[in-house]
């Protein structure tokens, strides 16, 4: 699979999984996988460890890092890579905190 492709598939399969918002670029030094003709923020897909960056809409924080963590695997391993993955949590919507009651 393409760099590109696996990387599409990633940020893709990370997204779908609820209380995830969107990918974040992250603070500082952007956080993207970088292709020709392109990039997706918010995912490194370079080094010994995959990392996703992520931005989430609900709670429990840990429960939606672990789900976005086994979706990203779950793609590597279909392509046939078996790094391990980070998840960080950039931010929080928010409108989840709202439905808090914070």
């Amino acid at each position: 699979m393409r760099r590109e492709d696996l990387a599409r598939a990633v940020a893709d399969a990370v997204t779908s999984v609820p209380g995830v918002a969107r990918l974040s670029p992250g603070t500082g030094v952007e956080v993207a996988t970088l292709f020709a003709g392109g990039k997706v923020v918010g995912l490194r897909l370079s080094g010994t460890a995959v990392a996703v960056h992520i931005v989430a809409d609900a709670g429990p924080l840990q429960a939606i890092a672990d789900e976005a963590a086994a979706a990203a695997r779950r793609v590597l391993m279909a392509a046939g890579d078996s790094r391990p993955v980070n998840v960080v949590i950039e931010d929080v919507e928010a409108a989840a905190l709202g439905r808090r009651g914070h």
